[in-house]
């Protein structure tokens, strides 16, 4: 039935998304702090703020500090956020889908969680800690290309790159909403005269470094840097990208027209953005709504073809 089948692969997708973007998010979030001088505006409670879960970490923790905070976001089991609870869900739902998942991408999903449960006992150990994360991303950018490679052309493949895509947009427009607001009016001398660094750091946490020198042919700047990372249609991690390549899939299941039509709107929006009228500073402003209309269509996806009534192809 598609609506089971669909929904399963569709999260199996996000999860394995956000397990990746979890890991690289911490790794490159550690370089940072290693490249800044000690000042209180970024430390390591800007990860908890990435991901919203302030109330949740400060109800466990009583400091603030990197063995609590990777402990969180990475170990622990009460943290329904946690990289060790969201591959859980990746696994399970891979799991129930072996029907229409490669024989190869359950098991190298398997093994990554056999080595994460094996490696928790280094996120005290920074190298260590850093080596894993690297591991990781590279665990799941393999995963993804057994699927781009084994897996045939069906509604399952579809759902996979729409919760991907859908995924890595979500994310991506985080970092961009946590690096404005470090970049906003309200920010300290120190954060001001290393924002080349800051910017520099998103570009790297979405491995987008390269590629922007390479269009851009400039070097890094706010303004630039939000340009490409929003409205570039050819890096694949960009939010015009993750937003314009969904529209394929949905062209193949039943009965497209309304989350197409969101989608387009939604893309129409991220394509007119421009720095000059939302300065880097107030880009977070963009991202929250950006956000909302994700989650709206997010929703429409789950009713359009989730709902236990809908029929099979």
């Amino acid at each position: 039935m598609l609506s089971r089948v669909g929904e399963r692969i569709y999260w199996m997708a996000r999860y394995l998304e956000r397990v990746e973007d979890i890991a690289r998010l911490i790794n490159v979030h550690t370089v940072l702090l290693m490249d800044l001088p000690e000042q209180d505006e970024i430390n390591w409670f800007t990860l908890i703020k990435i991901f919203n879960n302030e109330a949740a970490y400060l109800e466990q923790f009583e400091h603030v500090d990197e063995k609590n905070i990777m402990s969180f976001l990475v170990a622990d089991l009460t943290n329904p956020s946690s990289l060790i609870n969201v591959l859980s869900q990746a696994r399970e739902n891979a799991r129930t889908s072996l029907d229409v998942l490669p024989e190869e991408a359950w098991e190298q999903i398997n093994e990554l969680s056999l080595m994460v449960k094996a490696s928790l006992s280094a996120i005290g150990n920074r190298r260590r800690r850093q080596n894993m994360l690297l591991k990781i991303m590279e665990r799941c950018q393999c995963i993804s290309g057994i699927i781009d490679n084994h897996m045939s052309r069906n509604f399952a493949y579809d759902f996979t790159q729409i919760g991907k895509h859908i995924e890595r947009a979500d994310m991506t427009s985080r970092i961009l909403e946590m690096t404005s607001l470090l970049a906003s009016d309200t920010r300290g001398e120190q954060v001001r005269l290393h924002e080349g660094i800051l910017w520099a750091n998103l570009l790297k946490a979405l491995s987008a470094q390269q590629m922007y020198l390479y269009e851009k042919r400039t070097s890094v700047s706010a303004d630039k840097a939000l340009d490409f990372l929003i409205t570039d249609r050819s890096f694949p991690r960009s939010l015009c990208f993750s937003l314009a390549i969904i529209s394929n899939y949905f062209n193949y299941l039943p009965d497209p027209s309304e989350p197409i039509a969101l989608q387009e709107q939604i893309l129409k929006n991220l394509s007119a953005y421009n720095p000059s009228i939302i300065p880097a500073a107030d880009a977070h402003i963009f991202m929250d709504a950006f956000q909302v209309r994700l989650a709206e269509l997010h929703q429409i996806v789950s009713d359009k073809w989730f709902h236990p009534d809908f029929a099979t192809i």
